[in-house]
Parts: C-alpha cells; structure tokens; sequence
C-alpha cells in the first residue's frame, strides 16, 4: 500500500476515533449536567430533613412490587406507611423511597420516618441504606460529569482549532490559485499586446 494511502487511512481512523470521543464525552457531560442538580438536592433534602425534621416511627403495612422491563429486568419494592401525625392515623405509600431489592422492606417492619413540618404528608424513610445511595448517586453524577467535562472540552477545542486552521489554509490555498490565474492572465493579455 502506498504511503500516501497509509497516511490517508490512519487519518480517517484518527477522525473516526476522535469523533467517537467527542460525541460520547459530550453524552457524558449533557447527562451529567441533568442528573447532577438533582441529586444533591436529593442529598441536601435528606439532610435537611435529618437535622431540623421530626423523626417518628411507622409500620409497613403493605409493599407494591412492580416489574420494570428493560436491560435489565427489575422489579422496585414500594412500601406503604402507617404512621400517626399530627394526632391522625395516616398511611402514605413511599414511592421516594422504594427499594430495588426484595426484604428491604417487609410487612409489619416498624421504620423509622422523617418529618418536615412544612410537609408533613411527605414522610421519609430514615435510613443509611438510602442515605449512601444518595451519596453514591451524587459522587457517581459529578464523576462522570467531570470526567466527561476533562475529555469533551480539550478535544472540542482542538477540533475547533483544527477545523479553523484547515479555513485558513483552504482560503490561502484558494487566494494564491485566484492570484495565480489573475497572473497568467494580465501575462496572456501582455503576449497579446506585444505580437
């Protein structure tokens, strides 16, 4: 193969590739930049809620168990809730606080629920299991966010830079032909005159 043809390949294997880059390093930072916000504000919510909410106790009256298809199957556990508040017997299901896997929840369980007093219709489930989610959730969201941040940006900007330099070349390229036909020109017109 000739070298002009191996150059040539390898080029459109570098484009091929860097293409690749950039359009799944900016899926990462479109995604990261969606689900990030949501999660903290996840995370300060139950926060929030650990520290100047009122924490009560409930019992698991019943759990929904609905099946998720896709890739892959899961089934999501949701309990409901009874609890006394505000001096009335309530039940609420907590579908914030459903479990992706069966015996977190079981009926009769007694567990520990958070209060806002703003809200108090929205209890929490008071738990570590759904607080390091939430902490996972929102280190996992800022990694890939910033990772795909760390990859997008250099490479966007190279290809920006490239892609000017190649205008700039191209419309040299492209001034020097106009020169040179403006040239051949006035020298045919000047043969001309002198025969």
């Amino acid at each position: 193969m000739p070298r002009d043809d191996r150059r040539g390949l390898a080029l459109v294997a570098w484009f091929l590739l860097a293409g690749l880059l950039i359009m799944g390093s900016g899926l990462m930072v479109l995604c990261g930049l969606f689900a990030t916000p949501g999660k903290y504000v996840a995370l300060h919510h139950d926060t929030q809620l650990r520290n100047e909410g009122r924490t009560v106790s409930g019992l698991v009256t019943d759990i929904r168990e609905t099946r998720h298809v896709g890739d892959p199957d899961w089934t999501e556990y949701t309990p409901t809730v009874r609890t006394r508040i505000g001096g009335a017997t309530v039940s609420t299901r907590l579908d914030d606080d459903s479990a992706d896997q069966a015996g977190v929840y079981r009926v009769g369980q007694r567990v520990q629920l958070m209060i806002d007093p703003a809200h108090p219709d929205e209890p929490r489930v008071r738990s570590d299991r759904i607080r390091d989610a939430l902490v996972d959730d929102a280190r996992t969201w800022t990694i890939v966010l910033v990772v795909g941040a760390a990859v997008f940006v250099p490479l966007l900007t190279a290809a920006i830079r490239w892609v000017r330099r190649e205008d700039r070349r191209t419309e040299a390229r492209r001034l020097e032909r106009a020169a040179e036909r403006i040239a051949e020109r006035e020298q045919e017109r000047d043969q001309q005159r002198g025969t």
